[in-house]
């Protein structure tokens, strides 16, 4: 039976690659796996959504203060050991409401709420490495226990975690598209908050990191599919939702790489089944929508994704679906 999402090139190269995401689907979603088709044979990430132990909503009897009614889409890790505070509540605030501008964040962040325990920071993430592309505003809430999430609003886009051009090696020149979700907006903010704690923290690894969405608790599963229109070529992904998924929530962004001539006539749109669900001109440069996935709840249906921009530059864009598993 068909259970969730994958997506397949037709080269012999991306059919080995795609058999060993076939195991990391089945090993990290632990449902079968239905195919699709990208025109590329890249940018496809499979996960697993939960809800982080022991970090409640504030009540009168908790012991954290994490605001679950204000959260969306979530990343989240657990850092530090033993019984000691494993934070510096007070360092940490310090640092993230006093930061200097950087590669991720646009400037210092705004205080939402601060106890002997626990903080919540709002921080203004760049969007994209892109010059000129809007911020998008990420929460950090971490605690004595060493738990930091880092969310975006309840009524932002899930798909406005992915973060165009943070690959490696992109610069404002270069941006290369990120087909993973190693460097997203989330996992970037968990990443300030590690550095004001200690600024020689190491890296996050992928493998640590846990995603959850507060507005979604009967999804347990997502998918993220990526990809790239060059010189004016649109680049297409086909994919299908199996009919025993009864649940699918799902959202794009779409990001023009640079203002270039023609104005607002010059777009990228990321299109699905024909309906345009995100367009960013030259004064936006990035653009994120939720839409609702047309589907037949008798038989596994099959959409395809359209990113398209014009001739002179590049348009990247990303599905994000969530779903629940039968």
């Amino acid at each position: 039976m068909l259970n969730t999402f994958f997506i397949r090139n037709k080269s012999i190269f991306s059919l080995w690659a795609a058999f060993a995401l076939l195991l990391v689907a089945i090993w990290v979603v632990g449902v079968n796996v239905a195919e699709a088709e990208h025109a590329s044979g890249e940018g496809v990430v499979v996960g697993k959504l939960s809800i982080p132990a022991s970090v409640a909503a504030a009540e009168a009897d908790d012991e954290t203060a994490f605001r679950e009614e204000d959260a969306g889409i979530s990343a989240y890790i657990r850092v530090g050991s033993g019984s000691d505070p494993r934070l510096d509540i007070n360092k940490i605030v310090d640092a993230l409401t006093s930061v200097p501008e950087s590669a991720a964040i646009r400037g210092e962040g705004a205080l939402v709420d601060m106890g002997l325990n626990f903080g919540i920071v709002d921080l203004p993430m760049r969007s994209a490495v892109i010059g000129g592309a809007p911020d998008e505003n990420v929460s950090v809430y971490f605690d004595h226990d060493g738990w930091i999430v880092a969310y975006l609003p309840h009524d932002r886009p899930a798909a406005a975690l992915w973060k165009h051009g943070s690959a490696a090696g992109a610069t404002a020149d270069d941006p290369k598209a990120d087909e993973t979700l190693e460097r997203n907006l989330l996992v970037l903010a968990i990443r300030e908050v590690m550095l004001a704690q200690d600024p020689n923290s190491r890296d996050i690894k992928p493998s640590e990191v846990t995603y959850y969405d507060w507005m979604c608790p009967q999804c347990d599963a997502f998918v993220l599919f990526s990809g790239v229109s060059k010189a004016g070529t649109p680049d297409e992904i086909k994919f299908v939702v199996p009919y025993t998924i009864s649940l699918v929530q799902a959202s794009a962004a779409v990001a023009l790489t640079e203002q270039v001539d023609g104005g607002d006539s010059v777009r990228a749109s990321l299109a699905v089944d024909g309906d345009v669900i995100a367009s960013a001109g030259a004064g936006d440069l990035l653009d994120s929508a939720n839409f609702d996935l047309a589907r037949d709840s008798e038989s596994t249906s099959l959409h395809r994704v359209v990113i398209e921009g014009p001739s002179n530059n590049i348009a990247a864009g990303a599905i994000l679906l969530m779903y629940d598993r039968p």
